[in-house]
């Protein structure tokens, strides 16, 4: 088997997106996931939008995925309808961009809040409507929803809570497993198993066990012999997109390190 390995352009979130494209494509990647942090790319420009896909065209760069906005008032799961519908309004802005530049996974996260103190069978409800919502809609666009694990504190956070999230929905959502906020909650292999057929999408980073540190893969504490392991169990051929912290020197080396260092410790 052969892995697909990309990267996310959201990384390096201070930077605009041709940037980073550039030192990733100057690292030997030939796949990204777009990020969409203020300042970085705006998908609801659409000069940015035009620009990019012609610098993807330029160093034939597949856009396999766009990163969409969230947190703050973009929340699928506040109670408050209008922010609800916001957020819903700018996963399919994104949505709308990616389709434009040629990709196909539109990932989304469920909540950033933390699930102390809520109202937890209410926001999980209110996810699980928002998320039937962009299904039909990205559906529609002829893009797939894919719906991200979250970090163990937030809403959605627990394997069982996620369950909740996506149980039910259409058969074309898919799931994006980030192999940090899976294994800080020490549940890697109970979301590999919620997840199932439905997993397309891997958020690949390594942290040294307390905090989502956006590390290279080898550079923290992860066994990636056994994470490869369990996706060539699974039957795992999506994407892995590398999700790193940006550097503070060189882009592109710390792009084409990380690359070497996933490369040599999945099966």
């Amino acid at each position: 088997m052969i892995w697909r390995i990309g990267a996310s352009t959201g990384c390096c979130a201070d930077h605009p997106v041709l940037l980073v494209l550039d030192a990733i494509r100057a690292a030997g990647i030939d796949a990204v996931e777009v990020g969409t942090p203020p300042g970085h790319f705006d998908p609801w420009r659409h000069s940015e939008v035009q620009a990019l896909r012609e610098r993807l065209q330029t160093h034939r760069v597949h856009p396999v995925s766009i990163h969409a906005p969230f947190g703050g008032l973009l929340d699928l799961s506040d109670p408050n309808a209008h922010h609800r519908n916001a957020a819903i309004g700018a996963i399919l802005t994104a949505a709308a961009a990616l389709k434009e530049l040629g990709g196909r996974n539109v990932v989304v996260h469920t909540s950033d809040v933390p699930r102390h103190g809520q109202d937890l069978p209410l926001r999980l409800r209110l996810i699980h409507e928002s998320l039937h919502v962009l299904a039909r809609a990205c559906e529609h666009m002829g893009v797939v929803l894919t719906v991200e694990s979250p970090l163990p504190h937030l809403i959605g956070g627990g394997a069982d809570e996620f369950a909740r999230i996506i149980d039910g929905l259409p058969a074309a959502v898919e799931v994006c497993l980030d192999t940090a906020h899976t294994t800080l909650g020490h549940q890697w292999p109970r979301f590999l198993e919620v997840a199932g057929s439905r997993l397309s999408h891997i958020h690949a980073n390594d942290h040294r066990g307390q905090f989502d540190d956006h590390l290279p893969p080898g550079d923290g504490i992860l066994d990636w012999n056994s994470i490869g392991r369990d996706l060539r169990n699974a039957q795992f051929d999506g994407w892995i997109m590398l999700e790193l912290r940006c550097p503070l020197g060189s882009m592109q080396e710390h792009f084409a390190r990380a690359l070497r260092q996933l490369r040599a410790r999945l099966p």
